[in-house]
């Protein structure tokens, strides 16, 4: 914690301060992230991408850990620190901008098939970096990320636990999550309000039912989570016929007064398949 404290004074002195707005709550604990790298598996075969690398401590433990490494910082103030620090690396490159409006297939075409995102992503914008790394079509093998500990919970939480919802769904669609460790919030400088944990989702090669129409899916998902209290039987109407409902629950072997927050992803993928076939195209694609 000296270090960590060290460390900061250090950097304020030079010229670079925290900015809340941009969610930084940086870690310079070495040992623990060195620590945290050796636990997502990146050899040096492989290519990384991160972002927010910041002043570039976790960078320089990826840099010598992986083949090689791409930055993303949209903090223009604090770049000339990360190159200093990472000055010996000759396998990074640095990208600034913001990841949600810069082009990450032609950023990531160098990393070719199989990357790693490994990242301190800011509080604030944590599910949207989720909804753009899954829904970007990258070949990305696995994502490993410090984020706040309530959003572990919910990646990796159960059906019918308080915390299920879209976003565990939708990351137990995708991902098989694992958490590596929880990182109280006095290990970062400047502590955040709340605690945090460093996650690994190793990417599915396959959902674990096949799925026919994922966007019916997804849409049935939010519908049933968005009036978790009710009944899919009430909760999905105007997403799926109730004649074709009733049919696909019987078909699922679900009775018609199951909330969707009791449904594991299996059941979720089973009950929106056997509405697909039955629903009208129109429906399907809205």
């Amino acid at each position: 914690m000296k270090k960590s404290f060290e460390n900061a004074r250090r950097r304020e002195k030079n010229g670079v301060h925290y900015k809340h707005d941009l969610g930084q709550h940086f870690l310079y604990d070495e040992e623990l992230l060195r620590s945290l790298v050796e636990a997502t598996g990146v050899t040096r075969e492989d290519c990384v991408l991160e972002i927010g690398p910041g002043a570039g401590t976790l960078t320089k433990c990826l840099c010598a850990a992986a083949r090689r490494v791409i930055a993303i910082e949209v903090d223009h103030d604090v770049i000339p620190f990360l190159k200093a620090n990472t000055q010996g690396f000759d396998n990074l490159t640095v990208v600034e901008g913001d990841v949600r409006r810069l082009d990450l297939r032609e950023i990531c075409a160098p990393l070719g098939e199989g990357f790693y995102v490994i990242a301190n992503i800011p509080y604030n914008i944590t599910t949207p970096i989720f909804e753009l790394l899954w829904d970007s079509g990258l070949p990305i093998r696995q994502i490993s990320v410090m984020i706040q500990w309530e959003v572990a919970q919910k990646l990796m939480a159960a059906p019918s636990s308080e915390l299920y919802g879209i976003l565990s769904v939708r990351c137990q669609l995708l991902c098989h999550p694992t958490l590596v460790r929880q990182v109280p919030a006095q290990c970062f400088t400047p502590p955040p309000k709340v605690d945090s944990a460093f996650v690994r989702l190793d990417m599915r090669r396959e959902p674990p039912v096949p799925v026919k129409d994922e966007k019916l899916l997804m849409r049935m998902v939010r519908a049933g989570f968005g009036m978790r209290r009710k009944t899919l039987t009430n909760a999905l109407k105007g997403v799926v016929e109730a004649q074709t409902l009733r049919a696909a629950l019987e078909q699922a072997g679900l009775p018609a007064s199951v909330r969707g927050e009791a449904l594991s992803v299996e059941q979720w993928i089973i009950l929106s398949n056997a509405c697909a076939p039955l629903q009208p195209a129109e429906a399907c694609t809205r």
